[in-house]
């Protein structure tokens, strides 16, 4: 008959348990039980251990062919289209509402400022149409301007700049009617002498003026409340101040004094003779 696993297990222990009794014990009967029973508690001791060991091996190889029969499920209902997930349902959440930003300042987008009129050629309507005047008589003189870098040119044309201003300078000394306002800030007395600024408009471009009087000339102008500050009529004598600054080939920043062409500035005097209050209705 042929021997079992367990058996031949408790075999080879009691023979080994057995052949490990020293010789000079071999002959006493009472050693050979003690020893015949120590093995075959060792034995049982040593069965039961197996049991249990494999026990355990066969719960985690059931463990792993469950796990590996759940795999090759979820791979065949991947594979098929047909997977149903285990995940909870997710919770809707209330959306929070966003929070109101502050508004944005308006911004006022002004319209761009309109672009002057051009200014008549006119010396009579102000100093606008005299400048305007004055530069229409240079262009005509004076097509082109020279290159700087060419010094001899560049001399030539000064020299005949410049006698091109004394001829507009005499020329152009006249007599005209402006029509201006007092500036009521800048009035001033010295004396029988009243100086004060006068605003000329032409073609929506402002144009200041210093004035000094004799304070008989305001009498058709002047009241209690000072002189009138409405539309007056300015006579006198108009004398263009042209003068070359070969220092300014062209406009600076802030045009004071103003220029008729590169190289040449522009100035004039208002000797005023009489004020009175302009006729027509008032700007």
């Amino acid at each position: 008959m042929r021997l079992t696993q367990s058996a031949l297990i408790v075999s080879s222990l009691t023979i080994a348990t057995l052949t490990t009794v020293p010789a000079a014990h071999a002959a006493d009967p009472a050693a050979l039980a003690h020893a015949s029973a120590t093995a075959q508690t060792a034995t049982g001791e040593s069965m039961s251990d197996l049991r249990q060991e494999i026990d355990r091996l066969r719960l985690e190889l059931a463990k792993k062919q469950a796990d590996l029969d759940a795999a090759l499920q979820r791979i065949k209902a991947l594979e098929s289209g047909t997977t149903t997930s285990t995940a909870p349902p997710a919770t809707t959440t209330k959306p929070t509402p966003a929070t109101t930003a502050a508004p944005k300042p308006l911004v006022r987008v002004l319209p761009p400022a309109p672009m002057p009129d051009p200014i008549p050629a006119d010396p009579s309507i102000g100093p606008g149409g005299l400048q305007a005047s004055l530069q229409a008589d240079y262009l005509g003189a004076f097509p082109t301007v020279p290159n700087a870098s060419d010094s001899k040119q560049l001399a030539l044309h000064l020299r005949a700049l410049a006698s091109w201003c004394a001829k507009a300078n005499h020329e152009g000394t006249k007599q005209y009617i402006w029509v201006g306002r007092v500036d009521q800030d800048t009035v001033t007395k010295v004396g029988k002498n009243v100086s004060f600024m006068v605003t000329f408009v032409n073609s929506n471009k402002v144009f200041k003026v210093p004035v000094t009087v004799d304070q008989s000339l305001l009498t058709n102008v002047l009241s209690r409340a000072g002189i009138n500050n409405g539309d007056l009529a300015f006579s006198g004598i108009v004398r263009p101040r042209l003068r070359v600054n070969d220092a300014r080939p062209a406009p600076s920043v802030f045009e004071v004094p103003p220029m008729i062409a590169p190289y040449l500035e522009y100035f004039f005097s208002f000797n005023v003779k009489s004020i009175v209050p302009a006729a027509g209705p008032p700007r």
